[in-house]
């Protein structure tokens, strides 16, 4: 089973150093990454290195998606959708609003993203070595993808939302437009503004969608590059970008929904609404969604993130698949969601019911309709999932569509962020956590602001 997939943990433990630094050759490989660097096999090798750390359980392996989730949570009230659980202080800091310089899971969320980063670079600046010409070309689009999904996440997380009046005083995030082979020169340097990391993203995504192959196996492909344009472009605002991005995906990608919601989750190979998931093995390491996620008999921890009654009551119809698609953990009676019970299984990060959420909410917001109305795509979503249909749709009920068919999947923080709406502290309203509050941003790390003496900490953090 996937076997073929075992080709992305070459190179990953002998080329590519520990989270010490963005991307470090190991001292002990130096001569061996000195021919790395000269011959196209090398630089092949390094590509799917790069896919092997997006894959890391800390980064796109899963830590990802549940870290955008535990931000738009809350511990002190019983009014938002899940309870963090378990012991892990870092996730704990999250949940609580807490969160210290040197907390570990955002310091490897940081690191990870600046090597796929620097792997990506190094592939685009040797690229020469690499004999065909198209093969050159998808090689440097599929690095270029690698490198604007690791920028887009890094500034979601460690810097303000975007908000178009203000994205060019913003501070972003480090920009690193050469690729780093030697870590004992000064590299400190400044954040770029909000704006600047925006256009690299956008500006590499359609490069990204222009050379990169309609098929290319479980690797990023032209409508991975689309889809994520289109998530970035509603992440802006942009909703006419976002709406057309969204359309191109949904009309000329191939992929379909699954026939039912629940056979959308917990793959082993890349199913008919995949549009682009990080391939899980037991060669090349953990769904880290599952085990916050999961039962143990189920792979997990027994349920570090448990469903509360809150978000089962955002639903209209009791009959709606997602509605019921958790169970009771018999261990110790924690209700936990069915999206994550197969400890191998694929980690999903793009799929194609998000792209008709993207198309649905451009739509209403410019009144316009692009390929479907939004009551129809909404609709198509729902019949799936055996609810109700609605007669009318508003703004309001589209997002909540987003939260009860995208839950746990890592978009709740960034989706309360661009909305620009507050997490409820206290169940009166009394007290809110508004979506631009320090808190609800990472922290840079401890190590970055020791090792770079021109870097700006988020505020709340000290200098």
């Amino acid at each position: 089973m996937k076997s073929n997939k075992l080709i992305l943990i070459i190179l990953f433990a002998t080329f590519f150093a520990s989270c010490d630094s963005e991307l470090e050759i190991d001292p002990r490989q130096n001569e061996d990454a000195t021919v790395t660097l000269s011959t196209e096999s090398g630089i092949m090798n390094i590509l799917t290195g790069a896919y092997a750390i997006a894959a890391d359980g800390d980064v796109y392996g899963g830590r990802i998606l549940t870290s955008a989730d535990l931000l738009a949570q809350t511990g002190i009230t019983a009014t938002t959708d899940f309870r963090w659980r378990g012991t892990f202080a870092e996730c704990r800091q999250m949940y609580s609003k807490t969160m210290l310089v040197n907390n570990g899971f955002v310091q490897q969320i940081y690191t990870r993203n600046y090597q796929i980063i620097n792997a990506a670079n190094i592939v685009i600046e040797n690229i020469d070595k690499v004999q065909d010409p198209a093969k050159r070309a998808t090689m440097v689009a599929e690095a270029t993808f690698l490198k604007s999904l690791a920028y887009f996440e890094l500034v979601r997380f460690y810097a303000k939302p975007f908000e178009a009046g203000q994205a060019n005083s913003q501070l972003g995030v480090v920009i690193r437009p050469n690729a780093i082979y030697d870590f004992t020169i000064d590299l400190a340097k400044e954040r770029s503004t909000v704006s600047e990391v925006y256009a690299l993203i956008i500006s590499g995504l359609n490069l990204a969608f222009n050379d990169l192959p309609e098929d290319n196996s479980f690797y990023a492909d032209k409508y991975a590059a689309k889809a994520l344009l289109a998530r970035v472009y509603l992440q802006q605002g942009n909703y006419p970008a976002a709406r057309d991005a969204a359309h191109e995906v949904i009309e000329n990608s191939g992929r379909t929904l699954s026939t039912k919601y629940a056979d959308a989750f917990n793959h082993d190979v890349n199913q008919s609404e995949d549009i682009f998931a990080i391939q899980i093995t037991k060669q090349t390491g953990e769904n880290e969604v599952t085990n916050l996620y999961a039962s143990e008999n189920n792979g997990g921890r027994g349920g570090d993130i448990e469903i509360r009654a809150t978000y089962l009551a955002k639903f209209t119809d009791i009959n709606d698949e997602r509605r019921n698609f958790n169970y009771i953990n018999p261990d110790n009676g924690r209700r936990l969601t069915s999206k994550y019970t197969n400890q191998f299984g694929d980690v999903q990060l793009m799929r194609l019911a998000e792209m008709y959420l993207i198309r649905a909410e451009a739509n209403f917001r410019e009144g316009t309709f692009l390929g479907n109305t939004p009551l129809a795509d909404i609709n198509l979503l729902r019949t799936r999932a055996n609810a109700a249909n609605f007669l009318t749709v508003n703004l309001a009920s589209i997002l909540r569509e987003r939260e009860l068919e995208l839950a746990m999947e890592g978009f709740a923080i960034h989706d309360l962020k661009r909305t620009k709406r507050s997490i409820d502290v206290f169940a009166d309203g009394s007290k809110l956590i508004p979506y631009n509050d320090n808190t609800l941003v990472f922290p840079i790390p401890l190590r970055e602001m020791d090792t770079n003496s021109k870097i700006t900490q988020n505020p709340g953090y000290g200098s």
